[in-house]
């Protein structure tokens, strides 16, 4: 026959432990997902931050005779409105080096400054065409 009397349980500060090490898994778990979060939002930026740069670059190029400015637009490149969500500062500037050529750098910079939001700078040369 069973003996009522024995302890085959567990005990409370078994339990207590036990709760204490699933609570401190699971904080570690929200905090590295809320890092990758912030990476990924930053990846983000940086990539439309060079597509809107290298867009820039490639028009200053096809200038005739480019000269320095900056702008705000959106994550298409698009002059930036008032309600746009993500938007970028983008600023470029002309360095003649020679006659006829010239060094072209451009920095686009996402809005709002923050975390996740370093600026992307695009350097590039640049000769006139010749007729």
């Amino acid at each position: 026959m069973r003996d009522i009397t024995a302890d085959t349980g567990f005990s409370l500060l078994e339990s207590l432990f036990a709760c204490a090490l699933l609570g401190t898994a699971l904080l570690s778990i929200g905090h590295v997902s809320s890092g990758a979060i912030v990476l990924m939002a930053d990846a983000r930026n940086r990539t439309l931050a060079t597509t809107i740069a290298v867009a820039k670059l490639e028009e200053l190029r096809s200038s005739i005779a480019p000269v320095d400015g900056a702008d705000t637009v959106d994550s298409r490149g698009e002059p930036a409105v008032d309600g746009t969500s993500r938007r970028f500062e983008r600023r470029w500037s002309v360095t003649a080096v020679a006659p006829g050529a010239a060094i072209l750098t451009v920095s686009v910079t996402p809005f709002p400054r923050g975390v996740a939001s370093r600026e992307v700078r695009m350097i590039g040369g640049w000769t006139a065409v010749r007729r």
